[in-house]
C-alpha cells in the first residue's frame, strides 16, 4: 500500500461476504474434526488439523476455478466472482497452516533444518510410488502465495492487467500441484475410495464448467458477419440488444461489446482495464458502462473512466441502417471519443437483475444468494462428514506428553540405548522388563546416558507404548545414580530364522509419539529421527509384530541402509533372538529387497 492507493471500503455486502466465508470454513473445519474425534478416540490434534486444514483448503480452490466459468453460463454466479481475491487468499492461509503444521510435525527438532529435510527426507523423483510428494504442496504453496501478496489492485495497476492476468493464471499450475500432492501422498495411504471420489468428482466439475464455458464462448468467436461497401460489418438487429445493455460480437480476433442506451447505439472494447472482465456482460449504469466484476465504468462515446479515474479502452464507429447495426472492426485508440448512431426508442429490456458489488443487491439475487450458500454450507456439511468417516482408524498407543514418571534400572548402551527395569511407576511394565530410550524431538539418548551406562539410576521421562513395545523419552538431566544392586544383563535367547514382510520404522514415532505412524508423510518423519539416533524397528505386514532391528554382529544397524529402505515395503531374512519382553531382528544389511505392498 502507500500513499495514492487506500484500504478497501467494506461496505456491507464486503462484510456480508466475508462473513458468509468465514462460516463456510468454520462449518467445514468443526464437523471435520467433531467427526474425527467421535469415530475414533485414538486420533491425535495434529494429525487431525494437518488433514482438516489441507482438505478445506483443496475444496476451496475447486470454488475458486469454478467460480469464472460459471459466471460465463450465468451471470447470476457473479455474486460469487465480486471479491473473489478474498477466497483465493482464504485458500493460501489454510494451505499454509496445513503445511505449517506439516512441516513442524514431520520434520521439525530433527538434526536438519526442516526446510532442508523437506527435500532431503526423500529423493526418491524416480520412484511413482515413493515420490516426494510433499514438494509438490511445497511448490503449490509459493504459487498461491505469490497470488495472494500480489492480490491487491496496487499489483494490478503496477504490474499491467495483461501481466497481472497471466501472472494470475498461474493457480492452473498450482492446481494441478495440488492434485498431484494428494494422488502421490495420501491416497496411496488411506484404504477408503472416498477421497479418490472426492478429488475426481472435483477434477471433473472443474473441466467440465471450463470446457461448457469454452464452447459457449467459442461460439461467439466463430460468429461470422456480413461487411459492408465501407468496410462496416453488420453485427446484429437493433432490437436484438436491449435497452442499457450489449451483445458481444467478435471482430478481426478482437471481442467488441455493442451498447444500446437512451436510444443510441455506442461499441467499446470488451475487456475491462481492471481485470480483462466482460464490459459486454455489464450495464449503463448512471449513463456509465459498468463491468460486472467490479463494477469499474466508462463512458460509452470515449471508451473513458469519468474523472478523476484514467482507465480507458477502445471505440469502434457504429452505424445503424435500416434497424441493422453494423460496426468497422478497426478499434480507435483508447479514450477517443466517437458519435454514438441512433438506434430509436428502446423495444426490448433485460429482465435480468445486475449486481454491482456497491450497490445493495438486487432482490432477485438476494433469493439466489441464498439459496448458493445454503448449498454450499450443506455441501460443506456433507463432504466434510464424508472425509472424517473415511480416514483409517488411529493405532491404540500411549504417550504420556506432559506427564513425566520416574523409573528406576539398569542403563544399557547395547545395541541401542535401554533401561533394565527394576522399579516402575506402574504395573504394567514388569521388573527386569527391557524399555528403549529415546532423547527429546528426533533425537536418540546416546548422549544422556553417556556417562551412566551400565549403572543403577534414576530418570523421569514419558512413556510410549505400542502392542508390547515401550519406550522412554527421557527428560535431558534427570538420570541420577540409585541404589539398586547391580543386576545382570537378561541372556538373549535365539528364536531361530525367519522371512519376513514389512517396513522399517523409527521406533519413537511409531511406538505412540505420533498416531497413525505412518504412511508416506511419516516416512520423512522417521528419515529424521533415524538420522538423529532413534533405533529402527521392523514392523510386520499382516501381525504387525515390532522387532528392533540389528545387524548380525549384535550392532545398530548402518544409518546408509535405513535411508534406503525406510518406510518402504520390503522383504527380510533373518534370525529373531529375544532378550526379556525385547523381540531383536537380527539382518544382513545386504539382504533388504524391495516388495510389492501386501494386499
Amino acid at each position: 500500500m502507500s500513499v495514492q492507493y487506500q484500504a478497501i471500503g467494506w461496505n456491507r455486502v464486503k462484510k456480508w461476504y466475508d462473513f458468509v466465508l468465514v462460516g463456510l470454513v468454520v462449518l467445514y473445519l468443526a464437523v471435520f474434526l467433531g467427526v474425527t474425534f467421535w469415530r475414533d478416540a485414538n486420533a491425535t490434534a495434529e494429525t487431525a488439523l494437518i488433514r482438516a486444514f489441507g482438505t478445506a483448503a483443496l475444496l476451496l480452490l475447486h470454488l475458486v476455478l469454478s467460480i469464472g466459468p460459471l459466471c460465463r453460463l450465468d451471470p447470476r454466479f457473479l455474486l460469487l466472482l465480486y471479491n473473489r481475491r478474498h477466497l483465493g487468499v482464504t485458500t493460501f492461509l489454510l494451505g499454509f497452516a496445513h503445511a505449517s503444521l506439516g512441516l513442524f510435525q514431520f520434520h521439525a527438532f530433527g538434526n536438519v533444518n526442516p526446510l532442508l529435510s523437506l527435500f532431503l527426507s526423500n529423493q526418491r523423483y524416480g520412484s511413482l510410488t515413493q515420490f516426494p510428494f510433499q514438494s509438490l504442496g511445497f511448490a503449490a504453496l509459493l504459487i498461491l502465495f505469490l497470488m495472494a501478496a500480489t492480490s491487491h489492485d496496487f499489483w494490478l495497476r503496477n504490474l499491467s492487467a495483461p501481466v497481472w492476468k497471466r501472472l494470475h493464471m498461474l493457480v492452473y499450475l498450482a492446481y494441478g500441484l495440488l492434485v498431484a500432492h494428494v494422488t502421490l501422498g495420501a491416497l496411496q495411504s488411506e484404504t477408503s475410495p472416498v477421497l479418490a471420489t472426492v478429488l475426481v468428482a472435483g477434477l471433473v466439475t472443474v473441466l467440465g464448467l471450463h470446457i461448457a464455458a469454452g464452447c459457449k464462448e467459442w461460439r461467439i468467436d466463430r460468429a461470422r458477419h456480413r461487411a459492408s461497401q465501407a468496410a462496416f460489418v453488420e453485427v446484429c438487429a437493433v432490437t436484438e440488444i436491449p435497452d442499457n445493455c450489449a451483445t458481444v460480437v467478435s471482430l478481426s480476433g478482437e471481442r467488441v461489446a455493442v451498447f444500446r442506451y437512451d436510444g443510441k447505439i455506442s461499441a467499446v472494447s470488451n475487456a475491462c482495464q481492471h481485470q480483462n472482465g466482460p464490459l459486454g456482460e455489464g450495464r449503463i449504469i448512471d449513463g456509465c458502462i459498468t463491468c460486472p466484476w467490479h463494477g469499474y465504468q466508462y463512458e460509452p462515446t470515449t471508451g473513458a473512466s469519468p474523472p478523476p479515474f484514467k482507465e480507458k479502452v477502445p471505440t469502434f464507429r457504429v452505424q445503424v441502417i435500416a434497424g441493422k447495426v453494423l460496426v468497422h472492426p478497426q478499434p480507435n485508440p483508447p479514450g477517443t471519443a466517437v458519435e454514438p448512431a441512433h438506434a430509436g426508442s428502446a423495444d426490448s429490456v433485460d429482465p435480468r437483475a445486475f449486481f454491482v458489488g456497491y450497490l445493495p443487491v438486487p432482490a432477485p439475487l438476494q433469493s439466489f444468494l441464498r439459496v448458493v450458500a445454503t448449498s454450499l454450507g450443506i455441501g460443506a456439511v456433507a463432504i466434510g462428514i464424508a472425509l472424517a468417516m473415511a480416514q483409517s482408524p488411529a493405532a491404540s498407543v500411549q504417550f504420556d506428553y506432559g506427564h513425566p514418571r520416574q523409573f528406576e534400572g539398569i542403563l544399557r548402551t547395547r545395541p541401542y540405548p535401554a533401561l533394565q527395569v527394576t522399579q516402575s511407576p506402574d504395573a504394567s511394565t514388569p521388573a527386569n522388563s527391557e524399555m528403549l530410550l529415546v532423547g527429546p524431538g528426533k533425537h536418540g539418548a546416546d548422549q544422556l546416558i553417556a556417562d551412566a551406562a551400565n549403572h543403577p539410576s534414576r530418570l523421569r521421562g514419558k512413556l510410549i507404548h505400542r502392542s508390547g513395545a515401550s519406550a522412554i523419552e527421557v527428560e535431558p538431566g534427570s538420570i541420577t545414580s540409585s541404589a539398586s544392586e547391580l543386576s545382570p544383563p537378561v541372556a538373549s535367547e535365539d528364536l531361530g530364522p525367519v522371512t519376513l514382510t514389512g517396513e522399517i520404522v523409527d521406533s519413537k514415532c511409531y511406538y505412540g509419539v505420533m498416531n497413525p505412524g505412518s504412511g508416506k508423510a511419516h516416512r520423512d518423519c522417521a528419515a529424521r529421527c533415524l538420522s538423529g539416533g532413534i533405533p529402527p524397528s521392523f514392523v510386520t505386514a499382516r501381525a504387525g509384530e515390532i522387532y528392533l532391528l540389528v545387524s548380525e554382529d549384535g550392532q545398530p544397524f548402518p544409518h546408509p541402509t535405513l535411508r534406503e529402505f525406510a518406510a518402504e515395503w520390503i522383504t527380510v531374512r533373518g534370525e529373531v533372538l529375544r532378550r526379556g519382553t525385547q523381540l531383536f531382528l537380527s539382518v544382513n544389511p545386504g539382504s533388504l529387497r524391495h516388495t510389492a505392498k501386501p494386499r
